[in-house]
């Protein structure tokens, strides 16, 4: 349980630069303002490619890249021809790399970035308007797959898999939403990135905890999720309900899964129940943007219990919110300052990582370049120390803490096209054994298509 458990919180801070949401509908990378048909400069592609939009996944909190900020929006006529029929197909390629500068260099690796490690990730995602079949509201069917490589085993599972196929159904004007089918739980709640999409943010709210607790990662497992919301849309209340990952961890969980990762049952690995309640506001001239969300979480697989045995259950609560400080362009009110304050918790004689807060201070549109983001973060691990006593009785080095500071950028290389970096200084960079304060530095150049 201790090796999965740390590895669970790798994984989340390798995969910072990747992102995992959106913080508001109607960021630029996602919807760029529309192009003015007088001007002779504009690229017609772009001009027409907002009608594609209206076919990305919908309800969820990590949308893609708009289709105008794709390397091809028309895909040479293709995205046109879909569309007519109701389909989207959409897709990316991300490439990176993660090195510690302080030369900590090790073997066996311990941490991501202790020697220079690797990453790619090839996906696709594809949506059809159910509503041409006669399914209520608006509806979708979602399907996305990848294909991932990691040079340290210990970041994340090698292969393929597929991450999503559900159909959403959403009621009066979007009030109420209805998801069921296989997917990452975690691509609807608590939203762990900043910023406006999987492209171009540049780092994450993200927390170990609620992965650490069951949230599915890498593959999908069979959900149902309903969202509620207010006549004014700003109140909402959601509850989901999904197969818990293997409580021995994600290497455990991929390899007890299929080759599709659309097993419906995992030995060890029972429902996870999920409810978040939360109040969303999008930027606007003269309203800032806002997004605060708590959520409970229960799952009732069997954990080892750090003083012997197992716990019957486990669970987690999370409080997050973003706020706009001021605005930077008035006509594009989205652009500005935000920060970001986050807790978690989850009992510490089952989870190594047992509760932590973090602040990020973040602008979209910095240094007047508009699809540019920038953020500055800093975040503090509680770790539980049952697991500190356990494995120093074991005759092991083990901490009870600790910090990370992050400084992170994206720029926009051309259409289609991102670099982004992170420069994290983590003090504890790993539970057990005791290791240096670790400097590294994360760079990955995403391609959409």
């Amino acid at each position: 349980m201790s090796a999965n458990s740390y590895r669970l919180a790798l994984v989340l801070a390798g995969s910072l630069l990747l992102g995992l949401s959106a913080i508001c509908s109607d960021a630029y990378a996602m919807y760029p303002p529309s192009p003015d048909p007088s001007d002779a400069t504009v690229d017609t592609d772009v001009a027409r490619c907002h009608r594609y939009d209206t076919l990305q996944p919908q309800g969820t909190t990590n949308p893609s890249i708009s289709t105008c900020e794709t390397m091809s929006p028309e895909l040479g006529g293709m995205r046109d021809k879909l569309a007519d029929n109701g389909w989207l197909v959409q897709g990316g390629t991300v490439l990176g790399g993660t090195f510690d500068l302080l030369n900590h260099g090790q073997r066996p690796q311990l941490y991501i970035g202790q020697d220079p490690t690797y990453r790619a990730n090839t996906f696709v995602y594809v949506t059809y308007d159910l509503s041409r079949l006669g399914f209520a509201g608006a509806a979708q069917l979602v399907f996305n797959a990848n294909v991932q490589a990691f040079s340290y085993a210990g970041e994340n599972p090698t292969g393929f898999a597929i991450n999503s196929l559900y159909i959403s159904q959403r009621f009066n004007d979007g009030r109420e939403q209805l998801q069921y089918g296989y997917d990452e739980l975690g691509n609807d709640f608590y939203g762990f990135s900043l910023g406006t999409n999987s492209t171009t943010s540049p780092a994450g709210v993200g927390s170990s905890i609620p992965y650490e607790v069951g949230f599915i990662f890498n593959k999908s497992a069979p959900e149902l999720n309903l969202r509620l919301a207010s006549d004014g849309k700003h109140f909402y209340d959601r509850f989901g309900v999904t197969r818990s990952v293997d409580p021995l961890g994600p290497q455990a969980d991929w390899n007890n899964n299929n080759f599709w990762g659309l097993k419906w049952h995992i030995p060890g690995a029972s429902a996870l129940y999920i409810n978040e309640l939360g109040y969303q506001m999008d930027a606007a001239a003269g309203q800032s943007m806002t997004w605060v969300r708590q959520g409970v979480m229960y799952n009732e697989s069997r954990f080892p219990d750090f003083h012997g045995g197992y716990s019957n259950g486990n669970y987690a609560y999370y409080l997050v919110g973003d706020y706009q400080l001021f605005q930077t362009d008035a006509a594009q009110p989205f652009h500005g300052f935000y920060v970001n304050v986050k807790a978690d918790y989850a009992p510490p004689d089952r989870n190594v990582y047992t509760g932590d807060a973090g602040v990020t201070f973040y602008e979209l549109g910095p240094f007047a370049q508009p699809y540019d983001v920038f953020a500055l973060g800093y975040t503090f691990d509680q770790l539980s120390s049952s697991f500190q006593r356990m494995r120093q009785a074991s005759g092991f080095t083990a901490v009870d803490f600790s910090r990370n500071y992050s400084l992170s950028y994206v720029h926009r290389l051309s259409r289609g096209i991102y670099l982004s970096n992170q420069l994290s200084y983590t003090v504890n960079p790993i539970p057990t054994p005791k290791q240096p304060a670790s400097l590294t530095w994360m760079t990955s150049l995403s391609f959409s298509y």
